[in-house]
């Protein structure tokens, strides 16, 4: 769409952000099994069991990542939460008094996996229990509270990539729904001008054919003469439409690109209406004012400001005004006729 594809060319970006969002919920799990090792009153043994139950917990974790960054739920998403939940709490005991940051990803997972309000439930018992866990553990309560804020940021750093990636997802899903769209309504349309106009020609042209066998026929020839002669004249009209309407299809329908300016504005969120003549616009648009119109909705997606859109369509001396108004700013697009 011109102006538009730069800004809704996604592919690699709906492609890399769900592999980011793994790649970010596998690091924080690596760090905490570093600290397993190092930290006061860990040692080896902590560590070791660490490492086996991350090994263990991780790969189911990142399959939830995975799914909900594609805007999916995992299938079997509930067994594999609670097999994720019982190695991390069952590990609790052997893995060291920092073990309770692991509980970031039983929390992520929480909230990706299940639905409201068991999701939120879960979330709020699991870290409000970390601090108290990691001070039974031996860390000390001046510690213990950090250890909590950890999993807050930990967790809400981690959904809000998982939740960036899904609706990146959604929103390549909805712009390919949009183009879809818009070429059966206008296949639609084209089809609809060629059943009133052409249709009626032709079959003009054939019952005129009709005619003319039957009188030539019944011995008719001067008829038959006058009725091929008209026949012909019929047939170079319907040919001269047919090119002038086929050179019209090959530029864009006006209707066509405010109905799916109106669409793309209102999948980015911003409340859009279309207001068209009672009386019909233009067929087409031409390249420059169609160019003018998609870039005025490329500014303001971009912008990400605008609330609400108004895009009214003005006839006036044959001329049709398109007036773009979001949030107080107007701007107007000329198409001649």
């Amino acid at each position: 769409m011109g102006g538009l594809a730069d800004l809704w060319r996604t592919d690699r970006a709906v492609r890399l952000a769900p592999v980011g969002a793994a790649a970010c919920s596998a690091l924080l799990p690596l760090v905490q099994v570093g600290l397993a090792f190092s930290y006061v009153g860990n040692g080896v043994g902590t560590g070791l069991w660490s490492i086996a139950a991350t090994a263990a917990y991780l790969p189911l974790h990142l399959r939830h990542v995975w799914y909900a960054a594609r805007a999916h739920r995992p299938p079997l998403g509930g067994w594999s939460l609670a097999v994720m939940a019982v190695v991390i709490l069952g590990a609790t005991p052997l893995a060291g008094n920092m073990w309770p940051r692991a509980y970031t990803a039983l929390v992520v997972s929480f909230l990706l996996v299940l639905p409201a309000p068991w999701s939120y439930v879960g979330y709020v018992a699991v870290v409000a229990t970390a601090a108290p866990v990691a001070h039974t553990l031996g860390l000390s309560w001046a510690a213990a509270p950090w250890l909590t804020f950890s999993v807050l940021c930990g967790s809400a750093a981690l959904l809000m990539l998982v939740w960036l990636a899904a609706a990146l997802t959604r929103l390549q899903t909805a712009r390919e729904a949009l183009a879809q769209r818009a070429v059966m309504q206008e296949r639609r349309r084209i089809d609809d001008d060629l059943r009133h106009s052409l249709g009626s020609a032709l079959e003009s042209i054939a019952a005129r054919g009709d005619r003319a066998a039957g009188k030539a026929a019944g011995g008719e020839p001067a008829d038959a003469a006058e009725e091929l002669t008209g026949l012909a004249d019929d047939s170079r009209r319907t040919l001269a439409e047919a090119r002038r309407r086929v050179r019209g299809y090959r530029q864009p329908s006006l209707r066509t690109e405010l109905e799916t300016a109106a669409a793309l504005l209102t999948a980015a969120g911003i409340v859009t209406r279309l207001d068209l003549p009672r009386a019909g616009i233009l067929d087409t648009i031409a390249p420059q004012q169609r160019d003018a119109l998609r870039a005025t909705v490329t500014r303001l997606l971009r912008e990400g400001n605008a609330r609400a859109c108004t895009i009214t369509a003005t006839v006036l001396d044959g001329r049709v005004l398109l007036e773009v108004r979001a949030d107080g700013a107007v701007e107007t697009i000329e198409v001649p006729a």
